[in-house]
């Protein structure tokens, strides 16, 4: 999802507010606006079905924005490497990309003031699927990962949260970009200098977001890139997990079944440790610094400025629908 690691209070798709609620009362009262701008807090000016996809925001998207075009390439590169298709009859995942990170901090003091700060966020509620963010430098790499939990969910059910992230983590790269994970493997082999180890054991005992720290997400990473690039039947049996979990009453887990194949932490040190592997090459180059000030639900919170929470109609309002 998008913004600190370890600050999720509950995880995204057992959030209580239901995702239609929130443009719904956008739109009954006036007074969730931004302020003196007199915009709503819900952009719906504009909109543009893409694939699995609605896009909504103020102000217009061509065809082929980079937005657009990155959403594009996620359900290319799904259908590639988990051989995902979107359920027949399934409703699009709406997507509000709000102008600003101003306007963005509104929001999520207006509808959500016990979250930290973030980029985006995914919510779920039943079959509703929407995701939040705004215009920053780093849009289509937060669009990817939390459109990536909305088609994952979709498709596959409610995931544990290690594979969960660990898929968003792996597929908000643009995978046709070469060396695109230079950065991710010099830290992960970092991690193994400074005597960690991974242990899938204990990344599936992990249940709530807050208890992942940045190099769970980087394990999380690390797993289904051995998985999905590694030596079989790493990608057999992580597909027939994929398969079997919207449908199991109760998720086993997956190491129980990569365990016997071979598929352990040893293996996954060696594949770290192993430069002809996929995208370990090039493990050593130097990547740029991100931005000072970003955030996503994976890194820490920046304590946002101060906003009067409004008060009165829209508030016994939400008390009536229950958020």
């Amino acid at each position: 999802m998008g913004a600190g690691r370890n600050d999720r209070p509950i995880r995204r798709h057992g959030l209580r507010v239901a995702a239609w609620a929130l443009p719904m009362l956008a739109a009954w009262i006036g007074c969730a606006t931004l302020g003196d701008r007199g915009k709503a807090l819900v952009p719906t000016r504009n909109r543009i079905r893409t694939g699995s996809f609605l896009l909504f925001s103020n102000a217009p998207m061509a065809e082929n924005a980079p937005a657009v075009r990155c959403l594009r390439a996620l359900e290319h590169d799904l259908r590639q490497h988990l051989a995902f298709q979107p359920p027949l009859g399934d409703d699009p995942v709406e997507i509000y990309v709000l102008d600003d990170r101003e306007a963005f901090a509104h929001f999520l003091q207006f509808y959500y003031p016990e979250l930290p700060p973030r980029r985006a966020f995914f919510l779920a509620q039943g079959q509703d699927r929407v995701v939040y963010t705004y215009a920053s430098p780093r849009l289509e790499e937060d669009l990817r990962h939390e459109a990536t939990h909305a088609l994952v969910r979709g498709a596959y059910g409610d995931l544990p949260l290690w594979l969960d992230e660990g898929l968003a983590e792996y597929f908000e790269s643009d995978l046709a970009q070469a060396d695109i994970e230079r950065r991710r493997i010099a830290e992960l082999t970092n991690d193994l200098h400074n005597t960690w180890s991974p242990n899938l054991e204990r990344l599936e005992s992990l249940n709530d977001i807050r208890q992942m720290t940045p190099r769970d997400y980087r394990e999380a990473w690390a797993w289904v890139d051995l998985l999905l690039n590694g030596p079989e039947p790493g990608r057999s049996l992580l597909m027939g997990y994929l398969g079997e979990a919207g449908r199991a009453p109760k998720k086993t887990s997956l190491s129980s079944r990569l365990s016997p194949a071979g598929l352990t932490n040893d293996r996954l040190v060696a594949y770290l440790q192993n430069p002809q592997a996929g995208a370990v090459a090039g493990a050593g180059s130097a990547q740029p610094a991100r931005e000072p000030g970003s955030f996503r639900l994976q890194d820490r919170p920046i304590e946002p400025a101060p906003l009067t929470r409004p008060r009165g109609l829209l508030r016994r309002l939400g008390a009536w629908l229950g958020l």
